[in-house]
């Protein structure tokens, strides 16, 4: 201990403020990850111990799904979501003009399965969003209230998603927020990337504050749709038929989160430029949050920059006294097994792959490659035609 106080003693004034604001900002990041990050994990080990009661509800339901030339996923991905242990569901699909066989294959199923109906795209309709119309069209021919969307390009794990998710409808819950995560994807940083941004997502609506949905794995009761008049808070972007009519409506108490292996949703990433396309539709969409969500995750960001900023400035300041230098090393540690414990516990709750030795380096480089794609959103050409909006 002697040694400790000596070696602190010895210390000039930008020694003692470099490791005293490495240690600031390692606070900064433990209260994001302890209080917010993993609220996923309390929440389960609450309805485990019988503290929260599941709730039983069994809404008849529509699962909405609108894709183009997806045959080979809804071959083998669209006969799970079909075969649901559920008592009352229809599936609707809608076709946006595909050219690969999808109509016979729908035509073949719905012969099969009585509950499958599908409707198309009229060829040459215009409009801004081919995916906002085409959901449109779903929700207009929907028979049920309660609605659930996906993917032609995921499929949940077993028969009891449409269960998990349908639930949580009450008088008080009319919107259901849902996890999802990359089956199979281009890197493993993007499934990092994925898993991290939905981990924030149902981390921030456990705190009452929900921001985004991910239309992959998403239900809301058709009022919202009728009262919102449609998409049209998002009509002058190709995006946001999911995360800005989400951020538009949802609340702490209109609002429930559904964290089980029966839930999750797996999404078939195979290609960079779909991760890519992917990625910009939410930068794109980000800046007409409601500025807190944005400010609250942009301000980790920030103090996650600037802990590893100041970890280096500490490294290389300390480097002849290694008592001190080991102070520094045991501060980012600490931060790392937080780390490892918190998005751990989460993934393992959820039966998702863990993360381990890439940890350092995804949770370093995602700051900058986030902000690498909102400067492509917004300089690139705008296939998005937000300029429309921005000019009124």
């Amino acid at each position: 201990m002697m040694i400790i106080f000596d070696a602190i003693h010895a210390m000039d004034t930008k020694g003692i403020v470099l490791l005293s604001l490495l240690f600031v900002f390692l606070i900064i990041q433990l209260v994001y990850y302890w209080f917010y990050l993993a609220k996923p994990y309390y929440l389960r080990k609450a309805i485990e111990k019988g503290k929260i009661v599941q709730p039983s509800s069994q809404p008849p339901v529509s699962v909405i799904i609108c894709a183009s030339n997806e045959y080979q996923n809804l071959e083998v991905f669209l006969p799970v979501i079909l075969e649901q242990n559920y008592p009352l569901y229809e599936v609707i699909f809608v076709d946006d003009n595909s050219v690969d066989g999808t109509a016979e294959l729908l035509s073949r199923l719905a012969f099969r399965y009585k509950h499958l109906y599908h409707t198309y795209i009229p060829e040459g309709s215009k409009n801004l969003s081919r995916r906002k119309l085409g959901l449109t069209l779903g929700i207009k021919a929907a028979k049920y209230d309660t609605l659930l969307f996906t993917g032609a390009d995921c499929h949940p794990d077993g028969p009891d998603w449409i269960s998990c998710m349908a639930r949580h409808f009450t008088e008080k819950n009319s919107i259901v927020l849902g996890f999802s995560s990359f089956e199979k994807y281009p890197s493993r940083y993007t499934a990092y990337d994925y898993f991290f941004s939905n981990l924030q997502m149902v981390a921030l609506a456990l705190k009452g504050r929900p921001y985004t949905g991910n239309g992959r794995n998403l239900s809301y009761d058709k009022n919202w749709f009728v009262q919102q008049k449609g998409f049209s808070n998002s009509n002058f972007l190709d995006f946001g038929e999911d995360d800005l009519f989400i951020n538009k409506i949802a609340r702490k108490d209109n609002l429930a989160v559904e964290l089980t292996p029966q839930s999750v949703i797996h999404v078939k990433m195979a290609d960079y430029a779909t991760w890519k396309d992917l990625k910009t539709g939410r930068m794109i969409t980000r800046k007409y949050f409601k500025p807190f969500s944005v400010n609250f995750w942009g301000m980790e960001k920030i103090s996650r920059i600037l802990f590893f900023a100041l970890l280096l400035l500490n490294i290389l300041w300390f480097t002849p006294n290694g008592m001190l230098l080991g102070t520094a090393f045991f501060l980012f540690s600490v931060r790392l097994f937080t780390q490892l414990f918190v998005i751990n516990k989460v993934a393992g709750l959820l039966k998702l792959p863990k993360f381990y030795f890439t940890l350092v380096l995804f949770d370093f480089i995602q700051p900058f490659v986030d902000e690498y794609f909102y400067l492509y959103s917004t300089f690139r050409r705008r296939k998005d035609y937000n300029w429309k909006y921005e000019r009124r």
